[in-house]
């Protein structure tokens, strides 16, 4: 897992109007929580943009320097505050880590080896129902995805979180029997759904043979 470093400074003024004047001098208000008092500081928005489009996303571990501060902390980025009309962060809330201590974070999930030629000789369709899972693991040992080889996936079959190869120290939250991936042919789905309307339409039928009399 990469580490990013990241300056902040201590926030004094709390409220709508401190907050306003910090963004319009370029900083963006934060939060820092867990492990302790939660203290006010501000990053730049630059430095949220940098820890976005990491590879990690918001699992990036951040090395916290808070200027005044005699030591350096771990933190993560939990929160982001989007204005709802011009789209820009207003507030990001970032949570203090220990490194000798497990952590719970999303990972999101990466496809492999979908089987392309089975899928088309098969008529069928590759559903991906869960894109993101729940873990628990050391900070240093956070995944930045999580891979799913659909190489031995069977047409008609489902694949559950039960069957996902983590990384060692890497701990699965997410309920075992959640379905992660389905494949089905078009064909026997387009024969369930018209099997469904013909039973729709007959009861229908018998319904309004049966309805009394006004």
């Amino acid at each position: 897992m990469e580490v990013v470093k990241l300056d902040a400074e201590p926030r004094h003024g709390t409220g709508k109007g401190p907050a306003r004047r910090l963004r319009h001098a370029g900083k963006l208000p934060a939060i820092l929580y867990g492990h302790g008092e939660s203290e006010a500081i501000t990053i730049t928005p630059e430095a949220l943009v940098r820890i976005q489009q990491s590879e990690a996303g918001e699992n990036t571990i951040l090395e916290l320097a808070i200027a005044g501060h005699p030591q350096t902390c771990y933190a993560i980025l939990r929160e982001v505050q989007i204005d709802p009309v011009s789209r820009a962060p207003i507030h990001a809330d970032l949570y203090r880590v220990v490194m000798d201590e497990p952590i719970r974070v999303t990972v999101p999930l990466e496809f492999a080896n979908v089987p392309e030629d089975r899928l088309k000789l098969a008529q069928a369709t590759l559903s991906p129902l869960l894109h993101e899972v729940e873990v628990e693991c050391l900070p240093r040992d956070i995944p930045e995805v999580i891979t799913v080889d659909l190489a031995a996936l069977d047409i008609g079959k489902v694949l559950h979180a039960e069957a996902l190869v983590l990384p060692q120290g890497v701990t699965l939250l997410t309920d075992p029997e959640q379905p992660v991936v389905t494949t089905e042919a078009i064909r026997e789905a387009e024969e369930e759904e018209v099997a469904a309307g013909e039973a729709a339409a007959g009861g229908t039928a018998a319904g309004e043979r049966t309805s009394p009399a006004s």
